[in-house]
């Protein structure tokens, strides 16, 4: 089978958002980052990706060498579309907007401009894209009379929806695939091909409710851990039907990426800083807290 360039480019794209992306939304995805300049409004529950989905849009358009911001609640929404001139804003959360913020949204959409910083009489035109995301429903809220009616409108032209990871069952064994690629790259580790039939019967006996965020982290651990070619279900970090605990994991993740780091480079701190660039009291200060025995 052969390809044009451009359904070459595309199945590439497809290949490597399959992990994160719904099967159903891929295709919407791929034309969001095509129309560079038209809003996007990404819904789902926490960590469904809905961030993770803005930034490839972003990076798989024509802004992608141009900032990608996210804007913070609390600063003035003007300065932040100004910061992003050229690239994509990210506001995450759009339900949390104030009045007067959904106000300025929609007057930028519309116009493409905003108030100038100093002079409030003066305009400045910016050239910059708004992706928002949230996890509340912003039909119901502008049905309420909590959110603008006509702003929803017109953040609603490339509609993304994010759905939990219990309702992605055909996806599965891809999305656990595509993450465990993706760590094991970052990771050095890429002689990682599979899991054993009892990690993949630990991971898919599990519901899941932290999603693609939980995953991500129980993952990362796994792939740290393996030692073989293929992740053990005693690589796993512990999890059950209880939300696990981030904090635990994200320890364990550290501890291990430490010991490896520390063998690779003989147990020599300087030489491990120096080549890591990682502070030696930082390094100093994780190894007193993990209690790693130096003296191998």
């Amino acid at each position: 089978m052969t390809f044009s360039g451009n359904v070459f480019w595309e199945v590439k794209l497809i290949m490597e958002m399959v992990h994160f992306i719904p099967a159903s939304q891929r295709r919407l995805a791929l034309l969001a980052a095509q129309a560079d300049a038209a809003p996007v409004l990404v819904l789902g529950g926490s960590g469904t990706g809905k961030g993770a989905i803005a930034r490839w849009i972003h990076s798989n358009g024509a802004r992608s060498a141009c900032p990608f911001l996210v804007a913070q609640h609390g600063k003035p929404l003007t300065e932040q579309i100004l910061q992003a001139q050229s690239g994509t804003l990210m506001i995450p959360e759009l339900g949390e907007l104030t009045f007067s913020e959904q106000a300025i949204l929609l007057s930028f959409l519309k116009t493409k401009c905003v108030s100038h910083p100093q002079d409030k009489k003066m305009s400045t035109l910016a050239n910059v894209r708004v992706i928002g995301t949230t996890s509340q429903s912003l039909d119901g809220r502008a049905q309420g009379g909590l959110f603008n009616i006509e702003l929803l409108e017109k953040l609603n032209v490339f509609r993304i929806e994010m759905p939990s990871l219990s309702r992605r069952t055909e996806e599965f064994e891809d999305i656990v695939a595509g993450i465990v690629g993706e760590i094991a790259r970052e990771l050095h580790r890429e002689h990682l091909r599979t899991l054993t039939p009892e990690a993949w019967s630990r991971l898919k006996g599990y519901d899941w409710p932290g999603n693609l965020r939980e995953m991500r982290n129980v993952l990362r651990v796994a792939v740290a851990s393996a030692t073989g070619d293929q992740i053990e279900s005693t690589d796993l970090p512990d999890f059950g039907y209880a939300r696990i605990d981030f904090r635990a994991t994200r320890e364990q993740f550290e501890k291990i990426y430490l010991l490896e780091l520390l063998k690779t480079f003989d147990w020599e701190i300087e030489k491990t800083c120096s080549m890591t660039r990682i502070d030696k009291s930082t390094l100093m200060s994780k190894i007193k807290h993990y209690g790693i025995n130096l003296n191998l």
